[in-house]
């Protein structure tokens, strides 16, 4: 639940135009809405109900400007003097920026920071426990180009060259001939055993 309800909102805004020009408003205001004390009525008006705020997010320019304004307006404590960051933001470029939204901007940007910082601090811790001890020595010795190894090739064997046989010639086969077997002629006899005539048998 907010602190500050709408009634409460306009009452202030009310105040402050009949007070504007007291150094001790929130005072009077104070007296005027008892319920709220001097310091809640101040942090309510310049970072919420200040019809003149500009509730667009920082420019690029503004955030440089934080960033140097903050360092110029650190005080013995440490604190930085928001008030006047603020001021010299509405100075250079006419813009009324909250405390909070400054502040807010700061801080987030600080964490960023010392996160970076740390993972940086790993990064190097990382390096000097994977970094071989050859390379911690410092050599007086002139370093030396490193050349690409030169790859052997396998001597090749030469084989003696094979002597090609002249083909023999087959001769074809001689076909022998089976002799004809020549039958002896048979010879026909009459009665009185006398030959009458020779049959050829071929």
């Amino acid at each position: 639940m907010s602190l500050f309800d709408e009634a409460s909102n306009v009452l202030i805004r009310e105040y402050m135009d009949l007070y504007k020009d007291k150094h001790n408003k929130f005072v009077l205001i104070s007296k005027m809405i008892p319920k709220y004390k001097p310091n809640q009525l101040s942090n309510c008006w310049h970072n919420y109900i200040n019809p003149h705020l500009c509730l667009e997010p920082l420019t690029d320019d503004e955030k440089k400007l934080v960033i140097i304004e903050a360092n110029k307006n650190r005080m013995k404590d440490g604190k930085i003097s928001w008030k006047h960051v603020v001021a010299s933001l509405k100075k250079n470029y006419g813009l009324l920026r909250s405390e909070n939204k400054v502040r807010n901007f700061w801080n987030s940007k600080k964490k960023s920071d010392e996160r970076r910082a740390k993972r940086q601090l790993r990064m190097i811790e990382k390096r000097k426990i994977t970094k071989p001890p050859s390379d911690n020595l410092i050599s007086d010795q002139p370093t030396l180009p490193i050349t690409e190894p030169k790859v052997l090739m396998e001597p090749k064997i030469l084989t003696e060259p094979k002597i090609l046989m002249e083909p023999k010639v087959l001769m074809e086969p001689k076909i022998l001939m089976e002799p004809k077997v020549l039958m002896e002629p048979k010879v026909s006899f009459n009665d009185f055993n006398m030959p009458l005539k020779m049959v050829p048998l071929f």
